[in-house]
């Protein structure tokens, strides 16, 4: 196989998504010992999909497992996007997730 089609078949590898960044809610900080008491990514999740739902960029809201920041009484959320780098947060209330998407929804536009 020349060198050509090799480079050929690793660029079938990717595709272009239908969205500008990803906002990644920890899934684990929940079931941890001391992580949040009330507070459920689920909940968080949709909060933060409402509050970044009228952004001109689309952002894919997920949930994770750990990312490594494990927030006491808190959920740990990060998101990374093409127009505005790498941000991370801990949220200890339904709330704070508002905030957090509200300031987001301002730096990745």
């Amino acid at each position: 196989m020349s060198h050509h089609s090799d480079r050929h078949a690793a660029d079938a590898l990717f595709v272009k998504p239908k969205f500008a960044g990803v906002v990644m809610v920890c899934g684990d900080c929940e079931r941890r010992d001391n992580g949040p008491s009330k507070l459920r990514a689920k909940e968080v999740r949709k909060q933060l999909k409402r509050g970044m739902g009228n952004l001109p960029v689309r952002l894919r809201v997920v949930q994770c497992t750990c990312l490594g920041l494990c927030p006491k009484k808190a959920l740990a959320i990060a998101a990374a996007a093409n127009s505005g780098g790498v941000r991370a947060a801990e949220v200890c209330s339904e709330a704070e997730a508002d905030a957090v998407a509200v300031r987001w929804a301002q730096d990745f536009r």
